[in-house]
């Protein structure tokens, strides 16, 4: 009789620690999610903001292109 009590006792004790642990587990995915997905600084965010300064960049080296181009063709016609 003592050891199924004994063995009663550590599968609660071993409950308590599962409880403890998934506990941390979910702290640390709702700490996760709000890295992730945080409108300001969150992850999301930084690659919208990337995104639109690489678009940018894009565009203004299309301009010095064609500026570059144009300077040299005027170099040669003149």
């Amino acid at each position: 009789m003592g050891t199924i009590i004994q063995q009663i006792a550590l599968m609660d004790q071993r409950m308590d620690t599962m409880e403890n642990k998934l506990d941390k587990l979910d702290s640390k995915m709702d700490m996760l999610t709000e890295r992730l997905l945080d409108p300001d600084h969150g992850v999301t965010s930084r690659v919208n903001r990337n995104t639109s300064h690489r678009k940018v960049l894009s565009k203004a080296l299309w301009v010095v292109y064609t500026l570059l181009i144009g300077l040299i063709i005027k170099t040669f016609w003149v």
